[in-house]
């Protein structure tokens, strides 16, 4: 090997990067875009939870989201998350809401019931009348 040769091979190696403060700058929003993308993934995430609590009735978003990503569920999926909620309402029916069946109110008087008839007839002056009327018409609780 010649000086020439030798001059040849040490112009080849790269020189170490020199660190600017344009270089840092880059570096740190490449950081910040990064932790940007994470933020913008779990916004993401929460408002399939979310939306999926509404759906189903769940009362507390925050424990599905536990529960399903304790049993491995991808909290990106909406039908894994969904099938998930409907397994979960059977398993603990607790975290949702009560499901009911309309006609709770006193407006909606069945004609052949005694407490229904009577409390039609003193409408007015029969507060007791109307409130034992709603009871009686009030909804059951239905679990699924």
């Amino acid at each position: 090997m010649n000086e020439d040769d030798i001059l040849e091979q040490q112009s080849e190696i790269p020189a170490e990067p020199t660190v600017t403060p344009e270089s840092e700058k880059v570096a740190r929003l490449e950081e910040e875009y990064a932790a940007l993308q994470k933020k913008y993934a779990l916004l993401q995430q929460r408002s399939i939870v979310e939306k999926i609590c509404f759906e189903s009735g769940c009362a507390d978003p925050d424990y599905l989201e536990f529960s399903a990503a304790k049993h491995g569920v991808d909290l990106c999926n909406a039908e894994a998350l969904r099938a998930f909620a409907r397994e979960f309402s059977a398993v603990s029916p607790g975290c949702f809401h009560a499901r009911i069946t309309p006609g709770s109110s006193a407006g909606n008087v069945v004609k052949n019931d005694s407490s229904a008839a009577k409390a039609e007839e003193n409408f007015t002056a029969d507060r007791i009348g109307l409130i034992a009327l709603s009871i009686d018409n009030a909804p059951d609780a239905v679990s699924r």
